[in-house]
């Protein structure tokens, strides 16, 4: 059994074995780090984050992968650790879980493991039965009708924009890179989540809709004198606030100078302060230096910003990056309350899918070859739009009865060719309780 080409196959590496370490990407550098534990002979194995920098389907990959270290071929009584805060890929990978509760830089409680199904629950609800002990004040809920009785009705939506159909060719040093963007239309009150895998063209359609980068029809346009046609051939002309990917801080003060520079209005108006800033804790960093933010903290602080910015339409680049499962949902709650009382849309990129299940109204689903050429759906429902993202990676979900949240089913399971059979890869409806544990005591 030839250890190091399974590593190298299983983890997507066979097409840069030959590259210097140092050149490789994020996700590149995610995956190696993987295989190079996979491949050691040891008793037990230990991952931090595994699914840092990943996408979707590199996520279902590693967490596959991981798994496969308690088969045969590597020898008997192994044991793995995992730390990871996409629920959903922890729900894939776990046996047991154990919960981590308490006051972040002072002190910290390990719980008894539990079933994954019972443990992630008890997470969630913030309560340990077992223990009788709250650790939280409100449970955390997915409940679909959250989203139906925030969304309003039909004649509250004021205003409709509409994008044509784009090209966008990018080429850096040999590669050449295709975008097709296929037209859609979108509402104020609206999140659209665009889903797909790394290389897809995800950033490069939300820096087209912040004006940052052109389409090749309005470079053309442009070119040949023609500027109303240009205008007309690319995004519409909107005020836009934009959170990229990468954050890097320049601002050599603290948070609250930052703030009060930025968005002044928005860092001083009550209703933003309970709305945002409360909720996304940055009173304790308000009097830190922007410079000696850890990545979670200037995440939180990169979405304040993004938020207070007055705009039509805002672009927000993988906000769950660098936060922990508690911030992230406190986060998408965060988005989701401001996008819906300021009536506003927003464009989310998220790899997190509990998190981009709880955001979406609709989804832009992205398929083709990465790195090389990729087409933009029309926006879709977000039955519609997971069920084609869904079928691409060959994986099935289901929800939870008590919370509601996605989870992923077993690769082969029962349910998994059930709904395979069914053509229903992402369930949408109520879930029964039939799993692997109960939950009839929180």
């Amino acid at each position: 059994w030839d250890c190091l080409s399974w590593a190298a196959e299983e983890a997507e590496l066979t097409h840069v074995m030959d590259r210097d370490v140092r050149v490789l990407s994020g996700g590149e550098l995610q995956r190696f780090a993987i295989a190079v534990v996979a491949v050691q002979q040891s008793d037990v194995y230990m991952f931090d984050e595994p699914s840092s920098y990943l996408d979707v389907k590199q996520r279902l990959t590693a967490a596959h992968m991981i798994r496969q270290l308690l088969e045969g071929n590597h020898g008997d009584r192994r044991y793995v650790l995992v730390v990871e805060h996409d629920l959903a890929v922890l729900d894939y990978l776990s046996d047991s879980v154990c919960i981590l509760y308490g006051a972040p830089g002072a002190y910290g409680v390990v719980t008894m493991p539990f079933g994954v199904r019972t443990g992630i629950n008890a997470f969630l609800a913030g309560f340990v039965a077992t223990e009788n002990l709250r650790f939280r004040d409100d449970a955390l809920s997915f409940k679909v009708s959250e989203r139906a009785d925030d969304k309003g009705s039909k004649n509250d939506i004021m205003k409709q924009y509409s994008y044509p159909t784009m090209t966008k060719t990018q080429t850096k040093g040999a590669s050449r890179f295709i975008l097709h963007v296929e037209e859609g239309a979108f509402t104020d009150s609206e999140i659209l989540v665009l889903l797909g895998e790394n290389g897809t063209g995800k950033t490069t359609f939300v820096r087209m809709l912040a004006g940052l980068l052109k389409s090749d029809e309005q470079v053309k346009l442009e070119e040949e004198g023609m500027m109303y046609e240009a205008a007309q051939a690319g995004a519409p002309d909107l005020n836009v606030s934009y959170k990229p990917q990468k954050i890097s801080p320049k601002f050599k003060g603290t948070v609250r100078q930052l703030l009060h520079k930025r968005v002044r209005d928005a860092y001083i108006h009550p209703q933003f302060v309970s709305d945002v800033m409360k909720p996304l804790v940055i009173d304790a960093i308000i009097d830190n230096g922007v410079q000696t933010l850890s990545g979670g903290e200037l995440q939180r602080l990169a979405i304040v910003l993004v938020l207070g910015k007055p705009a039509d339409v805002y672009l927000i680049d993988e906000p769950s990056a660098y936060l922990d499962s508690e911030q992230r949902i406190n986060c998408a709650k965060v988005i989701k309350r401001f996008i819906m009382h300021s009536k506003k849309t927003a464009f989310v990129v998220e790899h997190d899918f509990i998190m981009a299940t709880y955001l979406a109204d609709r989804v832009v689903v992205y398929h083709g070859q990465p790195g090389i050429e990729a087409t933009a759906s029309t926006p879709q429902s977000l039955l519609t739009g997971m069920n084609a993202f869904l079928k691409s990676l060959e994986v099935t979900f289901r929800r939870d009865p008590v919370n509601f949240r996605p989870r992923i089913n077993k690769k082969g399971s029962q349910k998994d060719m059930e709904q395979k059979k069914n053509g229903n890869y992402f369930f949408y409806e109520d879930d029964d309780a039939d799993d692997d544990d109960d939950f009839d005591d929180i």
